[in-house]
């Protein structure tokens, strides 16, 4: 798949693709979550790394970019409704990080969510 947007050279954020074989259970509370492979949350998590890289190359270490992109995966994953909502708001919060995104010498420190908040 092609990787870039074409603006930054950073890795166009599209939406997550649906596990193979699996349907998208739309079940409230959280009896969908049990039906998602670890696998599946893995991918996801290194996707969301891969757009932080693309943000501030070099400026964080590959496993902290990591852990942070389990974190963000983590709130998400949380509070979804169901596995659609969940794939949805991985989509809208990497496509508005992506948007509203400046290095830290540009930012505000008083604005600590860096894209988290709910």
């Amino acid at each position: 798949p092609n990787m870039s947007d074409g603006h930054d050279g950073a890795p166009a954020v599209t939406p997550p693709q649906q596990q193979p074989n699996s349907t998208i259970t739309t079940t409230s509370g959280s009896t969908w979550r049990k039906s998602v492979a670890q696998s599946f949350r893995n991918n996801q998590v290194e996707q969301v790394a891969k757009v932080l890289a693309s943000l501030e190359p070099g400026a964080a270490t590959s496993r902290s970019k990591l852990m942070l992109a389990m974190r963000f995966e983590q709130l998400i994953f949380e509070k979804a409704d169901n596995m659609e909502e969940y794939l949805k708001k991985i989509h809208q919060r990497l496509k508005r990080l992506k948007k509203n995104y400046k290095p830290e010498e540009e930012h505000n420190n008083n604005n600590n969510n860096n894209g988290f908040d709910a």
